[in-house]
């Protein structure tokens, strides 16, 4: 029997390969939906089309994040500490390398890896958790995961650290759940990185409102291509430049504007820096991709010269940067601490969203609430969206 080329063995296979990477680089089409969904102002309609999605197993922690994060705008704060639970496990059983994953992206692209979070949205899992618990009135909950927090800073300190908003959700967790040494740690550590003041204590007939006021939505990856030469290609994700600003906030009482302090983080410029961060792992990947696609094709080539040029053609076009993200995020996080005396009040909130673009938006909602001495309670905004 004579043996068959190496051409015709590895074409057909090749370019059954490159249909499915092709075919695999893009998010699971349930996703696109429920984030249009939510975009538009429907938290019922998102959580409806993410309750019945059928992703991808690549897709699986963005379907988890973006439950949970839908539901929690939605107020249903159980659902969402149980989706980013799931996301959280799921992150844990990653960092064990799947074999299958690597292989696969080695030879197409790292779409075909499942996805697993950049090292800022790994955080703010436990920041929305956070928020959760102490909008449940479960503060040693809400220490518990200001705990898996400060691990997560101890590893990516550096990348995490201009997060404010987390920072001090974190503090004001473990201050919540009686832990005030945890909680002096982080004011401390806030007050050395960005110079600010340490939080004044609560006087003995004075309560606190805080808010947590999450404000457009964060800018999604784009790709970027760069070309060595006409057989090799190297495409990248990137997070554009947001011209996004953090809402303006007034909160008065009658015709009084109270004082506040406030802190914001913006989540575009956190998470650009995290994939920064991961540039020389992703340009690894590219060097050891462009070596193994290089090795087929002309393994390919030395047996059929057309079947060769083929194989470089769809080799190239199959490498494809990885743009997933969780593209629920807001643009902006941020917290306010407004201190009151105990008793009954009736506040005015005013929040303007400014996109830089439209001139802003004016939201102003109307909070009654009675505050215990040494009360803190705690309220969640989500600008544009209508939690049904």
């Amino acid at each position: 029997m004579s043996a068959v080329p190496l051409s015709n063995r590895c074409t057909p296979a090749l370019l059954l390969t490159g249909v499915l990477a092709l075919q695999a680089c893009a998010t699971s089409s349930a996703l696109h939906v429920a984030r249009d969904q939510f975009r538009h102002g429907s938290t019922s309609d998102a959580l409806q089309t993410l309750s019945e999605a059928d992703v991808s197993r690549r897709d699986r922690l963005l379907l988890y994040m973006d439950r949970g994060l839908v539901a929690q705008a939605a107020g249903r704060y159980q659902d969402s500490i149980v989706a980013l639970e799931r996301a959280a496990t799921l992150i844990d059983e990653m960092d064990y390398v799947s074999v299958r994953d690597q292989t696969a992206s080695v030879i197409t692209s790292d779409w075909a890896s499942r996805y697993g979070g950049e090292y800022s949205e790994r955080l703010w899992i436990h920041t929305f958790q956070m928020i959760n618990f102490l909008m449940l009135d479960a503060p040693q909950s809400a220490a518990v995961e200001a705990r898996r927090a400060v691990a997560l800073y101890e590893q990516f300190g550096e990348v995490l650290k201009q997060d404010r908003f987390s920072r001090s959700l974190m503090a004001l967790s473990f201050m919540a759940a009686g832990q005030r040494d945890s909680a002096m740690v982080e004011y401390r550590k806030l007050a050395e990185d960005f110079d600010i003041s340490l939080p004044e204590p609560l006087g003995r007939q004075q309560g606190e409102l805080v808010l947590f006021i999450a404000s457009g939505f964060i800018e999604p990856k784009l790709p970027g291509d760069l070309i060595i030469d006409i057989n090799a290609r190297i495409s990248f994700p990137f997070y554009p430049e947001s011209f996004e600003n953090p809402p303006a906030v007034r909160i008065l009482e009658g015709s009084h504007v109270l004082p506040v302090e406030r802190v914001d983080t913006p989540l575009s410029r956190i998470s650009s820096t995290a994939l920064a961060a991961r540039g020389k792992t992703i340009a690894a990947r590219h060097a050891l991709r462009l070596t193994a696609k290089y090795g087929i094709a002309e393994a390919i080539n030395r047996e059929d010269e057309l079947a060769g040029s083929i194989a470089r053609l769809l080799l190239l076009a199959i490498e494809q940067a990885d743009t997933r993200s969780w593209e629920t995020l807001p643009a902006y996080l941020t917290l306010v601490r407004i201190p009151l005396a105990s008793g009954k009040h009736t506040l005015i909130l005013q929040v303007e969203d400014i996109d830089g673009l439209s001139g802003g938006v004016r939201q102003q909602r109307e909070i009654e609430l009675e505050v215990e001495p040494g009360q803190r309670q705690y309220r969640l905004l989500r600008l544009g969206i209508n939690p049904d």
